[in-house]
């Protein structure tokens, strides 16, 4: 079996293989890490840092990506455009 007929016949399960082991690895690291953390400290201390994380993600974050967007939109947008065609 040459390169070719292996690749037709196997390479998308291994393309498939190696992108559920990247979803796996990118998922599981965090979750093995706060799991860590909830067996290292207390449960509470591991719901609070939990509340924390997720008053930032949906307070702080997503404001700083507002702005960013808004910025790059200014910059990259030209609304003018459309009216010299």
């Amino acid at each position: 079996m040459d390169f070719a007929l292996f690749m037709e016949r196997y390479g998308y399960k291994l393309l498939l293989g190696l992108m559920a082991l990247a979803i796996i690895v990118v998922v599981g690291i965090p979750i093995l890490g706060y799991l860590y953390f909830l067996k290292r400290y207390s449960w509470e201390i591991g719901g609070l840092m939990l509340i924390i994380v997720l008053a930032y993600a949906f307070a702080v974050r997503r404001k700083v990506m507002d702005a960013y967007a808004q910025a790059h939109g200014k910059y990259f947008y030209d609304d003018k455009w459309y009216k010299r065609r």
